[in-house]
């Protein structure tokens, strides 16, 4: 009996040396707090006046105005570079590219005799309102193969898995078409 008693008064003992230590973190980190809070309280307060708040936000709007005129500037600059015609000795250039002929004679190797006729023939030129709603049915077919992306059970559950079998399957179609 006496054991008992001696092991209760032990564990009552380390329990209140347990709690007066918590107290004591406790107080040191009241303590700390309220240091960094006097720090902070006593640091002065940059305080805008309702004009200086404005001309900020003028300057930081003439800046993005300023960025924005630049891009655009930049994006014309680059469709003209696009538009302009190269000048100058294409000699070399021409020399080193393979001769239209030794090409034709490549594609038609490597192509049915029925898709030679197709080869030879120009591509059409697309009126306005035919490139228009060709774009307009692409764009279209893009969005319903997305939407069908999304609605997949198998995207849904591993993204990553689903592109690279997709991309595996794409691969492999297109090299049983050039080899057919």
């Amino acid at each position: 009996m006496a054991k008992r008693n001696i092991r209760a008064k032990a564990k009552s003992a380390i329990g209140a040396v347990k709690q007066k230590a918590n107290e004591a973190q406790a107080k040191l980190k009241k303590a700390e707090r309220q240091e960094n809070m006097l720090h902070k309280t006593l640091s002065p307060k940059q305080t805008a006046t309702k004009k200086e708040k404005s001309a900020q936000k003028h300057t930081k709007l003439l800046k993005r105005f300023v960025t924005i005129k630049k891009e655009v500037k930049e994006e014309n600059a680059r469709k003209n570079r696009e538009k302009a015609k190269v000048v100058g000795d294409l000699k070399p250039l021409r020399d080193a590219l393979p001769a239209l002929g030794d090409i034709y004679d490549l594609v038609r190797s490597s192509r049915k005799p029925a898709e030679d006729k197709n080869a030879l023939a120009e591509p059409e030129k697309l009126s306005a309102k035919k490139k228009i709603k060709t774009k307009r049915e692409e764009y279209v077919k893009k969005v319903q193969s997305f939407e069908k992306l999304i609605k997949d059970k198998n995207f849904k559950k591993n993204p990553r898995e689903a592109i690279s079998n997709h991309l595996r399957n794409k691969y492999q179609a297109m090299e049983e078409d050039d080899d057919e």
